[in-house]
């Protein structure tokens, strides 16, 4: 038998992890003799391609992991399949294991819903899918004119690795993927990860085994997809003190490993081994959702903000790690003053990204499937985002829209850092409001990086000292990006710079950005070929202008 395991990803730079995991499964468990291949594209690429490539493969079976992301173009493709052949078509994954008898109604093309772990299940299928179905587990099918679905069963083993010669062949230096347990100790209402079978944990000496390999493979980012890696302090202790012993040697110097972790039950273990990584080995992911405890309880998750709040400070003051943090829009009982404070709360913070995301409504989650205890209105199309609810309406959740916009490009970017400062800090402009404003006044629109910023000066120059403005938000333009064009408006065309700028080419190269900044009283030179910082800035070298002033005049 000939078998295709396909995959859909959001970006080439991401390589799915799902079907290696399935192809793993094959050739550990499945009984018949069967050729297997894995087959990836991404979300923007033409499903007619995708199709011909799987078509060339002359497959019997033919398995698609299914998340929100690609399912809409996943269903596309299997339509086109079976128009040119007769494959059988198989699907998993999130966005199809828990509605699997709606997925075989509404698509006649597909064959069979898979639920639960795929490393035993898909064999079983593979094993069985000419012969009596009734035995593999978690499988719904059609039967006599009716659907027929399978009992699913509990998973207590460590699946087989997916980390294969052909997984290392097609890799190619992208972001990769490591899997150290499954299920999660929370029972969130929006999230599917705590929901069937308990929080296990996989052997840990394949987990490292598995650490150096991907560490070795060429790739800058091995990101860990454990729920929460730090629910068992001690073994996330473990595989951090591994890290650390092996980081310059075995693994090598540059590689970054990602964790998701439950920042507020960070045990001071854990804190004092994070702050002795290495620089740049660590990136860090912490979900707070709200900072309203009663509206994380209504979701059924418990947090100690407090504890979450100052853990994240002593993250970020160690300054050896990038910390990522998020904030979820749309929760039950959160209206607009209560998503106020926890964003004045997480900006407080400053994370190097800070997160805006906002509810999606997940099938299996509960609050899809208790809409009587979780009142709002989504999407129909996935990702399914909420679109109101009785505590935010419609509009109020637009204005989120364009606040996430201005969030992203402001300060996510690391672009706008210095004006940000400046104009919460020092004008008392407040965070919150900034964003909202400004993001409902470009609208998401879409504009270079020089044209974005000159709408920036424009916006705020006359709420502030327009000097001061300028200057800051020139220091912004050279320490974020190599190629910035700097606005007419904010441009030096005095003889003393035109001096400032021919006396540091011929110092430092002509690679070297320069800009007077008469309200700081400074003269900033930044050389865009060294290393940026956690924030995605380069550092710049400030000179006292009269200093710059008595050499120049010798």
């Amino acid at each position: 038998m000939k078998v295709v395991i396909a995959c859909l990803n959001s970006k080439y730079v991401h390589a799915s992890l799902a079907p290696w995991c399935l192809l793993a499964g094959l050739r550990a468990f499945s009984k018949v003799p069967c050729e297997a291949v894995v087959l990836e594209s991404t979300v923007n690429g033409a499903p007619e391609a995708f199709a011909r490539d799987i078509i060339r493969e002359c497959p019997d079976a033919v398995a698609f992991s299914c998340y929100i992301w690609n399912i809409t173009k996943t269903l596309e493709i299997c339509r086109l399949l079976k128009q040119h052949t007769a494959c059988r078509i198989v699907l998993g994954g999130p966005e199809v294991s828990y509605r699997p008898k709606g997925v075989l109604e509404a698509y006649p093309f597909v064959d069979y819903v898979l639920a639960g772990e795929g490393e035993w299940t898909f064999p079983q299928l593979i094993d069985h899918i000419n012969g009596d179905l009734s035995c593999v587990d978690g499988l719904t099918y059609r039967q006599n004119g009716g659907i027929v679905s399978n009992p699913e069963r509990e998973y207590t083993d460590t699946p087989p690795s997916p980390y294969c010669d052909a997984f290392f062949e097609n890799l190619n230096g992208r972001i990769t993927y490591i899997e150290t347990s499954r299920g999660c100790p929370y029972r969130c209402a929006f999230c599917l990860s705590g929901r069937g079978s308990s929080l296990r944990h996989f052997d840990l000496a394949r987990v490292k085994q598995d650490i150096l390999r991907l560490a070795s493979s060429g790739t800058q980012t091995v990101k860990f997809v454990d729920r929460t890696f730090n629910a068992d302090a001690k073994r996330a202790n473990e595989i951090l003190l591994f890290i650390k012993e092996h980081y310059g040697t075995a693994i090598p110097d540059g590689v970054c490993f990602h964790f998701e972790i439950a920042g507020d039950i960070l045990k001071d273990s854990t804190l004092a081994i994070l702050a002795s990584m290495p620089h740049g080995a660590v990136q860090l992911e912490i979900g707070m959702q709200s900072f309203n405890e009663d509206v994380l309880k209504t979701v059924n998750r418990k947090t100690n903000t407090k504890a979450l709040v100052d853990n994240i400070r002593k993250l970020i003051d160690y300054g050896n790690m990038h910390i990522h943090i998020d904030l979820i829009a749309g929760l039950t009982g959160e209206d607009l003053a209560s998503f106020k404070n926890s964003f004045h709360t997480a900006y407080s913070l400053q994370a190097h990204m800070f997160q805006m995301g906002f509810l999606k409504l997940l099938y299996g989650a509960d609050m899809r499937e208790q809409p009587e205890k979780y009142p709002c209105t989504f999407k129909d199309e996935p990702p399914y985002e909420v679109t109101a609810t009785p505590w935010l309406s419609a509009e109020e959740i637009q204005m989120l829209k364009h606040c996430e916009d201005a969030l992203d490009r402001l300060y996510n970017s690391g672009r706008f850092l210095s004006s940000l400062a400046y104009l919460t800090e020092e004008v008392g402009i407040a965070p919150f409001d900034l964003f909202c404003e400004f993001g409902n006044a470009v609208c998401g629109e879409r504009m270079s990086l020089s044209a974005y910023a000159q709408a920036f000066y424009d916006f705020f120059c006359d709420r502030c000292d327009k000097d001061r403005l300028r200057d800051v938000l020139m220091w912004d333009l050279l320490c974020s990006s190599s190629s910035a064009q700097i606005p007419d408006s904010l441009k030096q065309r005095d003889g003393f710079y035109k001096r400032v700028k021919k006396h540091f080419a011929q110092k430092a190269g002509a690679t070297v950005k320069v800009a007077v900044l008469p309200t700081k009283g400074q003269i900033l030179a930044v050389d865009p070929t060294k290393r940026k910082n956690l924030y995605n800035r380069f550092e710049g070298e400030c000179y006292r202008i009269e200093d710059v002033q008595a050499f120049l005049a010798e």
